[in-house]
């Protein structure tokens, strides 16, 4: 009974973020590539091979503890996984940490604790082909993971994007930012989360 119970739980976590992503507006396909940027200990991947997708997957998480966690909860010869945040340039940078929260992030807020992580351009990764969906949950500093993907945004058919108040210590809103830049680049707003502050982004030429 209790690992029916626990079973149950996982399912209704997995369904929360899915529909939270607005993923259902997504019409995944077996080895569709996804790309997630935040991914913590890897749950959105599980959110959507739950549903009988088989996708490839790279999933990006900076917070030692997180990946550490990422690891043993994602073994699939068809994903990969970098220890290492995606912002405007490569280089090394502090990051400020909350791993319990999973609000660790590039922008400095509340906790004075940190570690140095390396931080690499979207732009610089080498990726090959098509991008079915680009998820990004950056806890603030989305405008500048995306200002470092602008040329592999040209190969990416949708963008989910967590745009809530997370950035800095005065908790501002990355919204307006985020438009800015996928309106210029071919994006349009389709879908609005009712759960959270995600946006679900589609390119007009793909």
């Amino acid at each position: 009974l209790h690992k029916e119970y626990r079973r149950q739980r996982q399912m209704c976590i997995r369904d929360r973020i899915y529909n939270s992503y607005l993923l259902e507006h997504v019409d995944f396909k077996d080895e569709d590539l996804v790309i997630d940027c935040g991914a913590n200990v890897g749950e959105f991947y599980h959110a959507i091979n739950n549903r009988d997708k088989s996708i490839t997957y790279i999933g990006f998480e900076p917070d030692n503890k997180a990946y550490e966690c990422l690891k043993l909860n994602i073994i699939s010869s068809k994903s990969l996984l970098e220890n290492k945040a995606l912002s405007i340039n490569s280089s090394k940078s502090k990051l400020y940490l909350d791993t319990s929260g999973g609000n660790s992030s590039l922008e400095k807020f509340s906790s004075s604790e940190y570690i140095e992580v390396q931080t690499i351009k979207l732009d610089e990764y080498r990726i090959e082909g098509t991008i079915k969906l680009l998820k990004i949950e950056a806890e603030g500093h989305e405008p500048e993971v995306l200002a470092g993907g602008l040329k592999t945004l040209l190969r990416t058919q949708y963008v989910s994007v967590d745009f809530g108040p997370e950035r800095g210590e005065s908790e501002d809103f990355t919204i307006v930012e985020v438009n800015k830049i996928l309106y210029e680049n071919n994006f349009e707003l389709i879908k609005f989360s009712q759960f959270r502050y995600i946006g679900l982004y589609k390119n007009k030429l793909i």
